[in-house]
């Protein structure tokens, strides 16, 4: 059963964003504080695991249509609807009630918020219209300002912005590289994408180019806001220039393949 718990979790995808909310903690200044760290932590990982549930628990139908879903857990009876959304709810509450009880009610509204928003809007949306990757765009770059929050830091501060922005902007270049990857099965699953569409591809390759390059100023904006060091967008030309590139390369090809798999990586 815990291999179950896991894949309804995403557990691979909730590290990435776990991972996400400690940089935003440790962006913090000051002394670390070890109990609020593993506090956010935990809480974040709960609150990512009960959207991931919530959303296949929505969407189970639609997953048993698609060949790279077709193996979870609720299309393959390994768990009932019931026990999925009642694990669902379980870690969202423990997710909640730690946020709010180890570090401030702002990081807690904040991770209660992005469950309701992942599976109330997003999911919804996706067979509705294709927005739906902006929402769930939102929904990425909440986490880093949840670790920012726990940390003591002021939600309406500059590295709130800087650190949403990131993460926001840099969703765009992966996902859309994916989608294109996967456009045929999300046709299956009557998902509203950008690629379903797209059958020239312009549309997509478009996309990636136009978000790797609304990211690449932003290393140097926060060293003109004193934010970071020279050190920040010295390091990030390489890797955003790296990025550009290959989403350049994608514009110019629009291969299925090679361009899209190297610009998701």
């Amino acid at each position: 059963m815990t291999g179950v718990y896991l894949e309804l979790s995403k557990a691979r995808l909730s590290a990435l964003v776990v991972a996400t909310s400690s940089a935003g903690f440790l962006f913090a200044d000051g002394p670390v504080g070890w109990s609020a760290l593993a506090a956010a932590t935990v809480g974040t990982t709960l609150a990512a695991a009960s959207a991931n549930t919530f959303n296949q628990t929505m969407e189970q139908q639609y997953d048993a249509m698609m060949r790279r879903t077709r193996q979870r857990p609720l299309p393959t009876g390994r768990i009932s609807t019931t026990h999925a959304a009642s694990f669902g709810a379980a870690t969202g509450a423990a997710s909640t009630a730690l946020l709010a009880a180890f570090t401030n009610p702002a990081t807690a509204f904040l991770g209660a918020a992005n469950i309701l928003l992942y599976a109330g809007v997003y999911t919804p949306l996706k067979r509705k219209h294709n927005l739906n990757t902006w929402v769930g765009a939102v929904v990425g770059a909440i986490p880093p300002v949840m670790g920012w929050t726990a940390a003591g830091g002021d939600l309406f501060a500059a590295e709130v912005a800087l650190l949403g922005s990131t993460l926001f902007l840099w969703q765009f270049p992966h996902f859309f590289s994916l989608a294109w990857l996967a456009k045929e099965d999300y046709a299956r699953g009557r998902y509203c994408m950008v690629p379903v569409s797209d059958v020239s591809g312009s549309a997509t390759a478009s996309i990636l180019l136009r978000y790797s390059l609304y990211a690449t100023p932003l290393p140097f904006v926060a060293w003109g806001a004193g934010l970071s060091t020279v050190m920040f967008p010295l390091e990030s030309i390489a890797v955003n220039g790296y990025l550009v590139y290959l989403c350049a390369q994608f514009h110019r090809v629009r291969s299925p393949l090679e361009t899209a798999r190297r610009t998701d990586k």
